[in-house]
């Protein structure tokens, strides 16, 4: 399969998958669209009974793209476990943001890492670490500057990340100790909810300067 995927068909199709992805509003990473394609690839082969490389000829961009969207879908099983997938950014302008007031999304995100890795959603730990650093290589890019630029996908995603952790505290009992005792960690994972709701509708406040 390796001689297959330095092929030009090959390297076509991970281009034109991740342009259908695109479309649907989604960023993959090379790997996991590869990961996906050779999986399709070994798959209808063996089905076929025929070579790798003549499968490559019944591949369809569009499926494959709607297999990995569908699969990334916060609601659907499993996904929680789905990595290399994240929205995709069409906005590439950035908000010019006081410098103090960065310290709230980078402690809401970190908070929002810990309850993810807690309760064993990986994808979201991925994320949230992801923007954390993005944040962090933005506030220590002009140390010099009082107003800090944060790209657009950035604010919108840390958001939907503080939003989703919160969902999953309040609707799927997420907790920093889900031993099932009780000896006040319930009141404090409200406290967090609420914490993490009212981070999203600061960063989203913050998201909306960009329009003026």
């Amino acid at each position: 399969m390796a001689d297959i995927e330095e092929s030009t068909t090959y390297k076509s199709l991970v281009t034109r998958i991740r342009a259908a992805l695109s479309e649907r509003g989604l960023d993959a990473e090379p790997v996991a669209v590869r990961n996906v394609l050779t999986h399709a690839v070994a798959t209808l082969a063996e089905r076929l009974d025929v070579g790798p490389r003549a499968v490559l000829l019944y591949i369809e961009p569009d499926v494959i793209a709607d297999q990995i969207a569908a699969a990334a879908d916060p609601a659907a099983e499993g996904s929680d476990y789905v990595h290399g997938v994240r929205p995709a950014r069409p906005d590439a302008r950035s908000v010019p943001t006081p410098r103090h007031a960065c310290s709230r999304p980078l402690m809401a995100l970190t908070q929002a890492l810990k309850y993810a890795s807690t309760n064993g959603d990986s994808r979201t730990v991925q994320h949230a670490a992801d923007l954390a650093f993005e944040l962090g290589v933005a506030v220590g890019a002009d140390p010099d500057r009082d107003r800090v630029d944060i790209p657009v996908g950035v604010l919108d995603e840390a958001a939907d990340i503080l939003d989703h952790v919160a969902d999953r505290i309040e609707s799927h009992g997420w907790s920093l100790c889900p031993c099932g005792d009780k000896h006040g960690q319930a009141r404090i994972d409200a406290q967090v909810l609420d914490a993490l709701r009212g981070d999203a509708d600061l960063v989203r406040t913050t998201r909306a300067g960009v329009d003026g």
